[in-house]
């Protein structure tokens, strides 16, 4: 047996132990199954998520619901599963209520790039336009590019990820990043 067979070993064992100590109530047991699985648990809904801030959410709500329910585990071994199970339904409940309701972040940002100056419009529409217009000047070529085959030239994530060849997660990680900076460059006045 090598060495990194133990190492995984002792740490199965270790968190199969935390969880059993977490379902007879152990605060501090569960705070290191959180601390142990919540990497792994937040990358999996970036991969599954176009907008960062959902993330923290999602994965908090996540484990509140875990330890909510954590009594109805029957076997800690079964944790890794049944954790997952939790994240991707609370994921669908989040989508399905994020398609009801007005356009998201990444929407709204398309449709004002799509959109023409016009006579007699918002005054306050129209500077924001702007002001994101020269925002996006200051980007990089490659973010420029990115937000134009995502937003105008409408590339899905899988065409985009391919395109540049790169993680679906690096993407999604991107496209956040220059949605912030275009935010904060527009809250600033350029």
């Amino acid at each position: 047996m090598n060495l990194a067979n133990i190492t995984d070993r002792r740490e199965a064992d270790n968190v199969m132990r935390w969880v059993d100590q977490a379902r007879r109530g152990d605060v501090r047991a569960f705070e290191r199954v959180v601390r142990h699985y919540q990497d792994r648990l937040r990358s999996y809904l970036a991969q599954r998520t176009d907008y960062s801030r959902d993330v923290d959410d999602l994965a908090q709500e996540t484990f509140v619901v875990a330890w909510r329910k954590l009594h109805t585990l029957e076997e800690p071994s079964a944790f890794s599963g049944w954790l997952f199970t939790i994240a991707k339904n609370l994921l669908c409940n989040h989508q399905r209520k994020q398609a009801r309701v007005e356009p998201t972040e990444p929407e709204h940002l398309a449709q004002m790039l799509d959109r023409e100056p016009e006579d007699g419009s918002d005054e306050g529409v129209e500077a924001t336009l702007s002001l994101l217009r020269q925002c996006l000047l200051k980007l990089s070529h490659e973010a420029q590019r990115t937000i134009r085959l995502y937003y105008r030239e409408g590339y899905s994530l899988r065409e985009l990820r391919d395109a540049l060849g790169v993680r679906h997660s690096t993407l999604t990680m991107r496209l956040n990043r220059y949605r912030q900076n275009l935010r904060e460059c527009i809250n600033r006045g350029f």
